[in-house]
């Protein structure tokens, strides 16, 4: 399981404003111990238009509508939670995604 890589994600039940059903989620947990663990981190992606730095991200090259990366959504899921492998992320994109989650994340 890369860091990356975009898989359909069963999101479950949840209460608003969480993510739930089916959706594409964005693997953002290190490589490394994606191998070793039984689940991993992701930010589910929303066609909710509008790009809101550093909050919502445009993801450029996904195949279908235009999405975008939501960082406030990110949460751990089991491994069984992802459905099917979409696609991956670039790696300049990849750099621009952990420059917003520095500012996200940083007091």
């Amino acid at each position: 399981m890369k860091r990356g890589s975009i898989y359909w994600v069963n999101l479950g039940a949840t209460r608003p404003p969480e993510f739930g059903k089916t959706r594409p989620g964005l693997v953002i947990s290190n490589s490394i111990q994606n191998e070793v663990l039984d689940s991993v981190v992701v930010v589910p992606l929303s066609t909710a238009p509008g790009e809101i730095w550093p909050l919502r991200l445009h993801v450029p090259g996904y195949p279908g509508a235009a999405s975008f990366a939501v960082l406030p959504g990110l949460r751990q899921v089991a491994k069984q939670r992802l459905v099917e492998f979409i696609t991956a992320a670039s790696p300049e994109w990849m750099r621009r995604l952990d420059e917003a989650l520095t500012l996200y994340l940083m007091e």
